[in-house]
């Protein structure tokens, strides 16, 4: 019989009870939930879709503005792109009224212009786009407007590459001067760009103006892409809109609703993102209600089905619940109740009843086993205390063992100059060390064991500089692999710049170990290597190597694509004096300087490299515009010629440039390179800072020099030199004191060779060297015959003098010709002491100590400095022919030939006038005080077969010897 106060029926009544109460709150619980939800919901959807409606008529008026200024900006280049325009450069320069009007009336209808006026370089007005237009009353109203002073200050302060324009969005009332009628609206775009001259002077500029359209195409486009309206405001009214009919009180808004229209019809945002025109953008207010009743309609047909369905679900899961607690609490109370008795019999003491239920299978044979093994254990319990007692001990013993162990282990894994992890067979960290920590920079904590590889790697934030197996999707180095494979290496570089390479290798069981080292020195080092071997250590430009590489690379692209590149090669004029004359260091920081400036002169598509000494090359990219090359070279010699700041010296230098180009006919790099050099050998002898394109002719000319030079080397021994001497006179004697010697080739097939032909080729080659050593001892020989009072003066280069071989040079050719050192006068020229040399000095001071007189020739030319005339003591001035020839016409030379002499005669020196070539200029010399003369009115350069007679009548007058 079943007791109704029995565990069963208390159980069920109660699990009933609970469950019904349950639902019961639950349900009135979501009831107010959803009622409550509801009410919120209504208003915040209001405000959510009035705020994203906002959101975005504001991103509309932001895209609006910036679709302004990207027609404003393009509207800019395209005036700048007209006023580059040769054509137009060459109209404005010429001041041609017509053929403005031609070509900026089409330019300005074609780029969307309203009209074009024509300023020259002080801001009048020269011209304009149309024909009708009426200049006179341009140029008398364009000074009132305010952008005026900006566009004075483009013309005045503009230069090329650094170009002042003006672009302004201004009212009518402040731009309305030269457009069309048909356009004129509330504002304009008013632009001035200024116009250049091939040499880079400003000729003039370009005043453009562009009205706002009452529809903009730009803006139209956006408004029926985004399907919204658009107005823009200026001073009360609407002056453009898209997408909008309405007039200005369409948009009008309440205080009380700001982004309400004032009838209602839209909502509405404006803005000013550009000045001075406001812009609002609209979207019917239908938008906002529709959506609003849409949500809400929505939310309650939800709320009804919840409710519905939540009731039904209940009542079933009620009934259900009911039926099995009364079920499960029968299968549990009977067998509990045998269980009672058996816990019973073992508190007294009874071991041996028997436990029902040990076959089941739920939680009641659970405790029916547990009380079987309960009455196990306490027989067993005696003898189980004593095994755990010893297992115990047992287990101490093994853990400190194992303590110290770890302790070893941690110690050497942590003072490892490498970085480890180590990984089993299922791709998880089982350790690592804090030496990989350190040379990844993270945290302590970031890598723990049991993290999987792909875990640890997204930790890390490295780039790959170098691997040896392909990278998949799931690799980002090497340790991001999830399973074990071949050993490889990996090189990576983490955020703080230091290179780390990584070791895979795999363990027999799976798994792998990955050990990393830092190795950024090392690769710094092989780095720097490489990029020593191919590039100037002084300029940091790339070397020969790099150029014949990049060279050959072109040729090869040529051959499969055809076109055409180019070669220039860039020889700096005047370094060598800049090099001698200021020093070495001077000169390696100019051509760092140049080779600055040269890299901020090419584009990506060439190449500049620095061949040696200072020779530049510059290599195009194919295909090649060979008038981009002209004006790249152009733009090289501009660019060099500019003035060098350098520790306190302004230096001034050129380039000369020679050019090849590569049509595609074959030609090797050699040849390439050598047709460019011959180039270059052309501008240097067409004087210098300039360019020249390679011609088949040059190799001929070349080819002459160096046959010419090749003569010269054998000139001397071949007896072929000679030397003539030129009379000088004393203008108060009227007596012959001396002769100047002048050295003469006679060559075997070419006859005379000028001077002029040959003395600056021994000058480039060091072959004036042993030319002056024969000049200098057969002068002395010749003079030594003379009669003593007659002096040779003998011309010096500086190559003689540096070095510290001229003095014994000297002394053994005043030994040999037993000539007078007195007798013998050394001419130099003012580049010699241009160069601060002591060497230079010295052999000058040696001279003086011998009794040599020493003079400085051509003075007045060149480097003409007081200050060389008190770093010397010179015992002579020769005064340049060209001042000497001019005072005929010249009063300016004869003050300058006057001061000279009075220069000299206060330094206790003599002066001699050369290029004397009329009588006058000989009475002219002789009132202002000169000392000596010569020219070829006193006599030409002769060669010693003709010299005797004079020799005999040296003591005559002048008249007679010029006769």
């Amino acid at each position: 019989m079943i007791r109704h106060s029995s565990l069963l029926w208390n159980y069920t009544y109660g699990a009933v009870f609970t469950a019904l109460c349950a639902f019961a709150g639950l349900i009135g619980l979501v009831a107010y939930q959803l009622e409550d939800s509801m009410a919120r919901q209504q208003t915040e959807l209001l405000k959510l879709s009035q705020s994203r409606l906002l959101e975005t008529l504001t991103a509309d008026v932001k895209l609006a503005g910036k679709r302004l200024e990207l027609l404003f900006e393009d509207r800019l280049r395209r005036v700048s792109a007209i006023a580059a325009d040769p054509n137009i450069v060459k109209a404005i320069e010429s001041r041609n009224n017509v053929a403005m009007s031609e070509l900026l009336g089409p330019l300005a209808e074609l780029d969307d212009i309203d009209g074009i006026v024509v300023l020259d370089e002080e801001g009048r007005v020269i011209g304009a786009s149309s024909y009708e237009a009426d200049l006179v009353a341009l140029g008398a109203g364009i000074s009132d407007y305010s952008f005026i002073e900006d566009i004075s200050r483009s013309l005045y302060e503009s230069i090329p590459g650094e170009v002042i324009t003006f672009s302004s969005v201004l009212p009518e009332t402040e731009s309305q001067v030269f457009v069309p009628e048909k356009n004129v609206n509330a504002v304009s775009q008013v632009i001035f760009v200024p116009v250049f001259d091939e040499f880079g002077y400003v000729v003039g500029g370009l005043l453009a103006q562009r009205w706002l359209r009452e529809e903009e195409p730009m803006l139209a486009g956006l408004t029926d892409i985004n399907s919204f309206g658009l107005a823009i405001v200026y001073d009360g009214k609407i002056i453009s809109r898209a997408s909008f009919d309405g007039p200005l009180s369409a948009i009008e808004v309440s205080p009380e609703t700001p982004n309400i229209t004032l009838n209602g019809s839209h909502v509405i945002k404006c803005g000013m993102p550009i000045t001075p025109v406001t812009i609002c953008a609209l979207l019917p207010i239908e938008q906002l209600t529709e959506t609003q009743n849409e949500l809400t309609k929505i939310g309650v047909e939800e709320e009804t089905k919840l409710l519905k369905r939540l009731f039904l679900f209940g009542l079933l899961a009620l009934v259900a619940f009911a039926g099995v607690a009364f079920l499960l609490s029968r299968q549990i109370t009977r067998p509990l109740t045998t269980i009672t008795r058996v816990l019973s019999g073992i508190a007294a003491g009874d071991f041996e009843n028997r436990v029902v239920g040990t076959e089941r299978l739920d939680e009641v044979g659970d405790i029916a086993r547990s009380v079987v093994s309960l009455q196990r254990s306490v027989k067993e319990r005696d003898a189980l205390r004593v095994r755990v007692h010893e297992k115990n001990t047992i287990l101490k013993s093994q853990e400190a063992k194992l303590r110290e162990q770890n302790v070893l282990f941690d110690a050497a894994l942590n003072n490892m100059s490498h970085g480890l992890c180590m990984f089993d067979a299922k791709g998880k960290l089982i350790v690592s060390n804090q030496r990989y920590n350190e040379l990844f920079e993270l945290d302590q904590d970031a890598v723990k064991p049991g993290m999987t590889a792909a875990e640890i790697a997204a930790v890390l934030k490295v780039d790959v500089v170098e691997t040896d197996v392909p990278v998949g999707v799931e690799m980002k180095f090497p340790l991001m692999r999830s399973k074990a494979g071949p050993q490889s290496t990996e090189m990576v570089r983490i955020e703080s710049g230091r290179i780390v390479l990584t070791t895979r290798q795999p363990l027999c069981d799976g798994g792998w170990v990955a050990i990393s080292e830092d190795i950024t020195e090392r690769q710094e080092a092989r780095d720097r290597l490489a990029f020593l071997a191919r590039h100037d250590m002084l300029t940091q430009l790339p070397n020969r190597i790099e150029f014949r590489d990049q060279l050959e690379a072109l040729l090869k692209r040529q051959k499969s694509q055809g076109g055409e590149f180019a070669i220039l090669c860039l020889d700096l004029d005047e370094f060598k004096t800049v090099n001698d004359s200021l020093g070495h260091p001077i000169g390696d920081e100019l051509l760092r300087q140049v080779a600055d400036r040269l890299k901020d002169l090419i584009s990506e598509r060439e190449l500049v490299v620095r061949l040696g000494g200072d020779e530049f090359a510059i290599l195009s990219d194919l295909p090649a515009d060979l008038y981009a090359v002209d004006e790249l070279a152009q733009s090289v010699i501009w660019e060099l010629s500019k003035p060098f700041k350098i520790a306190d010296h302004e230096i001034v230098i050129g380039v000369s440039i020679g050019i090849s180009v590569s049509k595609g006919n074959d030609v090797v790099g050699d040849e390439l390179f050598k047709q460019a050099d011959l180039a270059l050998y052309q501008a240097k002898e067409d004087g210098r800072n300039t360019h020249r394109f390679f011609e088949t002719d040059m190799g001929t000319a070349v080819s002459e020099r160096r046959e010419l030079i090749t003569d010269l080397r054998h000139a001397i021994a071949n007896s072929e030199l000679e030397l003539y001497f030129q009379p000088q006179y004393s203008l108060e004697t009227n007596a012959v004191t001396g002769f100047e010697a002048l050295v003469r080739w006679n060559h075997p097939k070419r006859g005379m060779v000028p001077p002029m032909e040959f003395i600056p080729l021994a000058e480039d080659t060091g072959l004036i060297v042993p030319l002056g050593e024969w000049v200098l001892n057969e002068a002395c020989r010749r003079a030594a015959s003379w009669p003593d009072h007659l002096r040779i003066a003998v011309n010096l280069s500086p190559r003689q003098l540096r070095g510290h071989g001229f003095g014994p040079v000297l002394i053994g050719a005043l030994a040999r010709s037993e000539l007078r050192a007195d007798r013998l006068e050394l001419e130099v020229t003012e580049s010699v002491l241009l160069i601060e040399s002591d060497d230079i000095l010295d052999a000058l001071h040696q001279a003086k100590a011998l009794g040599v007189k020493v003079s400085m020739d051509d003075f007045g030319t060149g480097y003409s400095s007081l200050s060389y005339l008190r770093r010397f003591p010179f015992d002579k001035i020769k005064i340049d022919q060209s001042f000497v020839r001019s005072m005929a016409y010249s009063d300016e030379s004869v003050s300058i030939v006057k001061a000279v002499i009075d220069l000299a005669k206060n330094l206790d020196m003599t002066t001699t006038a050369e290029g004397v070539e009329t009588e006058l200029l000989l009475e002219m010399l002789k009132d202002i005080g000169c000392t000596d003369a010569q020219g070829y009115f006193l006599g030409h350069p002769m060669p010693v077969s003709q010299m005797d007679d004079l020799l005999f009548e040296c003591q005559g007058p002048i008249t007679a010897a010029a006769q």
